[in-house]
């Protein structure tokens, strides 16, 4: 089947790391919904849109980069507000996204080149750590 470990979506999960921090697991999913166990290159960016158009005008006070032993940067396109990123072999990369100010961001990421945008839900106050 020519659709196997197709990316058909990227999920989003938000959870309070340390303080002022917020870890955000990106996961790589099939038609299915099952995760697709591969390297995957991910553009991501923080955008102030629930659509994912355009590029946050806040920048986080902290780094926005990949949590230790998450994945890998393999660049950056704007600092603290877009990355290009590789997940594990598991397919899973965990954003890690440190700001006093607890900016609620929607976080945004396109397998690289395919158009299609996913948008996780608007971070809140509580997804960051006390």
């Amino acid at each position: 089947n020519i659709t196997d470990n197709m990316i058909a979506s990227i999920s989003f999960a938000a959870a309070a790391g340390a303080s002022n921090i917020c870890e955000v697991t990106c996961t790589v999913l099939d038609a299915a919904g099952s995760t697709i166990a591969a390297v995957h290159n991910l553009d991501i960016w923080l955008s102030d849109a629930s659509t994912g158009a355009g590029l946050t005008a806040t920048t986080a006070s902290g780094t926005v980069t990949v949590k230790s032993a998450s994945g890998a940067v393999i660049g950056t396109d704007t600092s603290k507000k877009a990355l290009r990123v590789q997940t594990l072999a598991t397919g899973v990369f965990t954003l890690e996204i440190t700001d006093t100010a607890k900016t609620t961001f929607y976080v945004c990421a396109e397998e690289s080149g395919s158009g299609a945008t996913n948008v996780s839900t608007i971070l809140a106050t509580g997804d960051y750590g006390a």
